[in-house]
């Protein structure tokens, strides 16, 4: 080999190397983003984030603006490198605070949707309805349906003995 012959073979394998370590460097995965994106949102529960090929979707409900602005901006910056795009989704809206009527209100809807029902007994404490009795197993759902779309706390069907 002559001097030219090794200049040259010696750029084609320099060459080689780098791109093969540029081609090699480890992919961050969709899921390693949305985890970083998602310490960032950690106290907006009302924030999804979705990741697709490095590209970040925000969607759901912030209550402001600044709120919005402030988010998207700290999800840019989570992990730069990977993050491609942010794409907002996000509505400023007002979040309705959860409705729990009052013990005696729940009471008395609890007591109209058990009507239909004479072999069960309720009671309402702390916003939980406990029932208890006996009852069809045909009618069990009709019971829990119309129970749950009174929104208690929770529904105790533990002392309902089911035919």
């Amino acid at each position: 080999m002559n001097f030219n012959s090794r200049n040259w073979f010696t750029w084609i394998c320099l060459s080689f190397v780098l791109t093969y370590a540029v081609a090699c460097k480890p992919k961050v995965s969709d899921a390693d983003i949305k985890a970083r994106v998602e310490q960032e949102t950690a106290e907006n529960p009302n924030v999804v984030v979705a990741v697709k090929k490095g590209e970040v979707t925000l969607s759901g409900i912030v209550t402001t603006e600044e709120e919005r602005r402030k988010l998207t901006e700290a999800v840019k910056n989570a992990d730069s490198q990977n993050i491609k795009s942010v794409v907002d989704e996000l509505t400023v809206a007002s979040i309705p605070e959860e409705i729990n009527p009052t013990e005696q209100a729940l009471q008395s809807k609890v007591e109209a949707v058990a009507s239909e029902f004479p072999t069960v007994q309720v009671r309402v404490k702390d916003g939980v309805v406990h029932l208890a009795g006996d009852i069809e197993q045909n009618e069990v759902r009709k019971l829990k349906m119309g129970i749950d779309e009174l929104n208690p706390a929770k529904v105790d069907m533990s002392l309902l003995t089911v035919k």
